[in-house]
């Protein structure tokens, strides 16, 4: 329970004026909720003093103007609710987004992402149901308990019957209810899967986000399906609230109709004290059923909030202040293996300076993908160090590691955008029709506006490498170290060609760390050296 408080005080925190309002209406509830026995007494004990039917049909308007009133002003609450509990779980998710983007991937992966996708999926929303709904109503119970108590207090209690109304009319509205209703039920749960098959894409494509510093697009995409599962939310809520409560105000005001024409001939039997304290026992023991039914599902949630909790909490690695290119990187007796045991790499030891164009070779499963991975912080390593100019690793925040090492890999992931919005988006900053359209023609892509589906398997190989040859090309300029994972492989001669000459032009330059992964010995480009893996273990030539 502790970490539900915390949560929902941080709600509050953060969104002091949605609560208040929400209060403020609980507030009008409670008042509403015991103003109807109350009100009940005064008007049967006006009846029995004028004895007439007039009197009768004035109080039966009034109370059914007071139900009309009484389910919008709970619409409006339910609204309230959902507003701010909403605003808070778009906070919450895109701070677990932000806290998965500074992680160690390898973390992400020890999770499972699996485990991850639910958590950004199922326990987030299970937080979003306490925080907007469970808690406030229990607090609206607890309310109207307290109040019907105080006021019952007031008179000498004396017990009745209570007459009941058959209930005919009633499951003719619930049948109605009912066939309306169906209709509506599935709009948030398929707004809700939209947002499920979002953050699956956001888990896999969690190394890109990462290596391209791409964050507040993936942001910008996850506030704007919450907005829309809000809103659908909010929609079903005033259909459920609106049909509940006709149903329900339907049978108080038809036992009150009946209770006010029976009061004329019994009127020396205080009917209205009667009627009061019946009115009085029923509100209570209804509250008190909320209470309880609320109780169960906040026990139920603690496992969600906790899963939540573990997602804002992964370990992140500490703020350094390292705003300079890197011009040197050293591994130390690195070793690395896997969570289910598997050993990587067997204490690799090497330097890599400014002006290095290393090949990296080896069968698949050898360690050149792990040695990358921890080069460009996605993976700690196990033991040894690594270090960028003598500085430690784990002083590099994953954000400003990205700012110095691109990464190029074969099976990167695209965006599901058009082509010119994925090159804006990962070169950030806005690209001219003009100068997307001379890129294009660089590496020889057709002029049109093709959408990317898929995460890029909707395109070709050749294709879909085109456009991370585009990527290199806008990125290239800013970065210290430049990875090339299989670039080649599946290009055209002449993209190929002019791939090497822009690569080779680089190596000249002699201002950045060229790592070229290439399983083909390629006599086109003059590498300084080769770093060949086998078995986890590195040997230089």
């Amino acid at each position: 329970m502790k970490l539900i408080f915390r949560y929902l005080g941080q709600a509050i925190r953060n969104f002091p004026k949605c609560f208040c309002v929400s209060m403020g209406l609980i507030l009008a509830l409670t008042i509403m909720e015991t103003f109807v026995p109350w009100g009940l007494r005064q008007y049967l004990e006006q009846i029995e003093e004028q004895n007439n039917y007039g009197t009768i049909a004035l109080g039966i308007g009034f109370f059914a103007l007071y139900l009309i009133v009484k389910v919008f002003v709970k619409i409006i609450w339910y609204v309230s609710l959902d507003h701010f509990g909403g605003k808070y779980i778009e906070l919450l998710t895109l701070s677990a987004e932000r806290a998965m983007s500074e992680a160690s991937y390898y973390d992400i992966e020890r999770l499972g992402p699996g485990v991850v996708r639910n958590i950004l999926y199922t326990d987030i929303f299970n937080v979003f149901r306490v925080i907007g709904h469970t808690a406030p109503a229990m607090l609206g119970a607890v309310a109207v308990i307290l109040a019907a108590l105080a006021i019952s207090f007031v008179y000498e209690p004396r017990m009745t019957i209570l007459i009941l109304f058959a209930t005919a009319f009633g499951i003719l509205l619930s049948w109605c209810s009912r066939k309306i209703l169906s209709k509506t039920a599935g709009k948030t749960n398929a707004k809700m899967k939209v947002h499920d098959a979002w953050c699956t894409q956001f888990v896999e494509m969690l190394p890109v986000i990462q290596s391209n510093h791409i964050l507040p697009y993936y942001q910008e995409k996850t506030s704007e399906n919450l907005q829309e599962f809000i809103s659908t939310a909010i929609s079903e809520d005033k259909h459920t609230i609106f049909w509940s409560e006709l149903i329900s105000g339907y049978h108080t005001l038809f036992s009150i109709a009946l209770s006010a024409l029976l009061a004329i001939p019994l009127a020396g039997n205080s009917i209205a004290n009667l009627m009061f304290f019946t009115m009085i026992a029923n509100l209570i023991m209804e509250q008190s059923q909320v209470l309880e039914m609320q109780f169960q599902q906040l026990s139920k949630s603690h496992v969600s909030f906790s899963h939540v909790d573990t997602l804002q909490n992964l370990p992140k690695r500490q703020i350094g202040n390292v705003e300079r290119p890197i011009s040197s990187v050293e591994f130390h007796d690195v070793g690395f293996s896997y969570p289910n045991g598997t050993q990587a790499l067997h204490s690799i030891s090497c330097k890599l300076h400014k002006g290095d164009f290393i090949r990296l070779s080896g069968p698949n499963g050898s360690g050149k993908t792990s040695f990358i991975k921890i080069l460009t912080g996605l993976y700690p390593p196990k033991t040894g160090a690594v270090l960028f100019d003598s500085i430690p690793l784990a002083q590099y925040t994953q954000e400003k590691l990205n700012q110095h090492i691109l990464y190029v890999g074969q099976d990167e992931r695209c965006l599901n955008e058009t082509f010119q919005k994925y090159l804006a988006v990962i070169s950030g900053r806005p690209l001219s029709d003009e100068e997307f359209l001379e890129m294009l023609n660089r590496v020889q892509l057709p002029a049109d506006s093709r959408v990317i589906c898929e995460n890029g398997n909707s395109l070709s190989v050749g294709q879909r490498k085109k456009l991370l040859v585009l990527k290199m090309m806008l990125k290239v300029k800013d970065s210290s170290i430049l990875i090339l994972d299989e670039l080649t492989a599946g290009l055209d001669a002449e993209t190929t060609r002019q791939v090497f000459a822009l690569v080779q032009k680089l190596a000249a330059s002699k201002d950045k760390i060229i790592l070229f992964v290439d399983h083909n010995c390629n006599q086109d480009l003059h590498f300084t050296c080769e770093f060949h893996f086998e078995n986890g273990e590195l040997r230089i030539s």
